[in-house]
């Protein structure tokens, strides 16, 4: 039953003019539809998805029309109005974060932060990300000491701006990962090998992942979380 309602409640909401396919589903969708069904709560629930729609860049509005269609496709009417308080409050909590997240560069290292990355990932997907990836960077072992863990974070920003020096988008994703959004063109072996041969720390050199950027979205967004804890 609830995989007919998210189904339905996705086509309602595509129908109503959802700008982009790909990054409709999260997780969040799928709790909604549980509550909604009576098995959660359905103001936590609908928090949770206030916040979601915003960190992938959606407005309160498209996101309200989007909870509507869900209660539209139930046969329930419109949402009740504890719902919709709810989900604007996650929305307006998580767009209205602390100034420190709003940045979009760290100080440190002068990397863009990994909330701004996201939002350059939803304007990425709002045309193509076909042909992207994301290298990651890090030292083999954490660091145990602060000095040694700033050293290394200033590291290798440095080591990845050499080995990116263009347009691509560079963050950071962790206290000592580092990120670059770049295309998957004939290139990006030999600026992966830069990276790789980079001293970062004590001679060490970086762990580097290369993945590619996932077709939808949503999918991007929980690459990048994992990516950033």
């Amino acid at each position: 039953m609830e995989a007919d309602v998210l189904a339905r409640w996705r086509r309602r909401s595509m129908a109503a003019g959802w700008s982009l396919a790909e990054d409709w589903w999260t997780p969040e969708a799928e709790v909604v539809v549980k509550a909604v069904c009576g098995a959660c709560d359905l103001s936590q629930a609908c928090w949770a998805l206030g916040s979601a729609r915003a960190a992938a860049g959606v407005g309160v509005a498209e996101g309200m029309n989007d909870l509507a269609a869900l209660f539209a496709v139930t046969g329930a009417g419109g949402p009740p109005f504890a719902a919709l308080r709810s989900f604007a409050a996650g929305w307006a909590e998580h767009g209205f974060a602390p100034l420190g997240e709003l940045h979009c560069e760290d100080p440190l290292t002068g990397l863009v932060t990994a909330a701004y990355l996201r939002t350059r990932l939803a304007q990425l997907y709002r045309g193509t990300a076909r042909g992207t990836c994301l290298v990651a960077a890090e030292p083999p072992a954490p660091p145990e000491d602060l000095a040694e863990r700033l050293a290394a974070a200033l590291n290798l920003a440095t080591a990845l701006r050499r080995a990116f020096p263009g347009d691509e988008t560079l963050a950071l994703l962790g206290p000592v990962r580092v990120g670059a959004v770049t295309r998957m063109d004939e290139g990006l072996r030999a600026r992966v090998a830069r990276l790789r041969d980079s001293e970062i720390l004590y001679g060490h050199r970086p762990r580097v992942r290369v993945r590619p950027l996932p077709k939808a979205y949503g999918q991007a967004l929980a690459l990048i979380r994992s990516m950033s804890s």
